[in-house]
């Protein structure tokens, strides 16, 4: 028994904000939900798509510290930059573990079950 390894598609599914502040409307995301489809490296009928969730590091110092230099307004915010937070925060082995787990069950991810 062991994980598989998958390949996988993100799409954006939405981001959740809150203001700065009080009185500064100015949105910050504080997390993404993606779409990631797995499809399983060695036999690709073993497929599963689910929604993820991710929090963002670092946004609540912003209400103290201020917004950095880089910061993006939720308008001004692509899919594909939320997909990249997403899986900065995500790892390849985290989800093929996780994978592994919904398409085979335990035994598959735990050597001890077998």
């Amino acid at each position: 028994m062991a994980i598989h390894n998958f390949n996988y598609t993100y799409a954006l599914d939405s981001v959740n904000t809150i203001p700065l502040s009080m009185t500064d409307n100015t949105l910050i995301v504080k997390n993404v939900c993606v779409e990631v489809t797995a499809v399983d490296q060695a036999d690709n009928t073993q497929t599963m798509t689910e929604k993820m969730y991710a929090s963002l590091s670092g946004v609540y110092s912003y209400k103290t510290d201020g917004l950095p230099d880089d910061f993006i307004l939720v308008d001004d915010l692509t899919d594909a930059k939320a997909i990249e937070w997403y899986q900065a925060t995500t790892t390849t082995q985290d989800l093929d573990a996780y994978f592994t787990w919904q398409i085979y069950g335990w035994a598959e991810v735990d050597p001890t079950q077998s």
